[in-house]
């Protein structure tokens, strides 16, 4: 043993002085350490001695620090402190880690389809962990550590294997609330009413299909998500142009309302990606359940 570490107290001792530091009596601390009091104030004392002077003095009913205790107690508790996160971590690292499956998906995705249906998830994962990373609507290119992806674009997702999993239609909702304020909406008034732009391409598409100008209210909401767009219309802020596989619960209880026997074909689709062959292989029955629920909603 160092010659540096000799002096120092054992670290019973010093756990009985943070205890007593802190509750501010030799009492509390040994009930607290489940020893009794003249355990504490042996430990104490013999400190004291070590250290060449009081660390306490009594002040009533209580143990009040000195000005040496009070400046100790603090380094005591630090020390203590870093010892106990030490071994914590080597304890953490000893035990074995449950299986984590990494899951990026974009936000529309995540917030308007996987979240309500968690629980369900939940039982097909048993006890693997699920960690959830949420992309950017359209955004294909995934962390590094994801195991399995879900996305709306064109399946190019770099680094691994993709499948395609369901096409998509688009048509505008609003909320019944909406509707309300606007009761005599037809095609027709469709560019005096809010809008909530999230793809204008796809807006066009829509519009010319009805025939109508492409032309958008001045009082339009520009959103760069199609979560944002849904949850506006949700809110009743204006009619957002929505995904079919997306909507589809909302539109099932009521708490949107398509608009008009006029949709078009999405631009692009749903995919699902894993790392690798041996990734599709090890997780088959979560990501059959995705294909399922997804496929549900068509």
């Amino acid at each position: 043993m160092s010659q540096l570490y000799r002096s120092l107290p054992s670290l019973q001792t010093l756990r009985c002085f943070e205890a007593a530091a802190r509750l501010g009596s030799f009492t509390s601390a040994a009930e607290e350490m489940c020893i009794t009091h003249s355990a504490v104030s042996h430990q104490i004392r013999a400190m004291e001695e070590a250290v060449g002077q009081p660390l306490f003095t009594r002040q009533g009913n209580r143990m009040a620090l000195t000005v040496v205790g009070r400046s100790l107690a603090a380094e005591t508790r630090r020390a203590l402190d870093y010892l106990s996160q030490a071994y914590a971590v080597a304890h953490a690292e000893a035990v074995p880690r449950p299986q984590m499956l990494n899951l990026s998906l974009q936000v529309a995705l995540a917030e308007h389809f996987l979240l309500p249906r968690l629980n369900e998830f939940k039982q097909v994962l048993g006890p693997v962990v699920l960690r959830m990373t949420s992309l950017a609507d359209l955004e294909e290119k995934c962390p590094d550590d994801t195991d399995i992806a879900l996305v709306y674009g064109t399946g190019d997702v770099p680094g691994m294997i993709v499948e395609k999993i369901a096409d998509e239609e688009v048509f505008p909702v609003c909320s019944p609330a909406f509707l309300t304020r606007y009761p005599d909406l037809s095609l027709e008034r469709m560019p005096e009413v809010p809008l909530l732009l999230h793809s204008q391409v796809t807006w066009n598409l829509w519009l010319e299909k009805a025939d109508l100008p492409i032309v958008y209210p001045t009082q339009s909401t520009l959103l760069d998500d199609i979560a944002l767009t849904i949850r506006g219309a949700l809110a009743g802020q204006g009619i957002a142009m929505a995904r079919s596989l997306v909507v589809r619960d909302y539109l099932r209880t009521g708490e949107l309302v398509r608009l008009f026997d006029l949709s078009v074909p999405g631009i692009f689709s749903y995919h699902l990606a894993c790392r690798s062959q041996d990734v599709r292989t090890h997780y088959a029955p979560q990501i059959d359940w995705i294909v399922r629920a997804m496929r549900a909603l068509r």
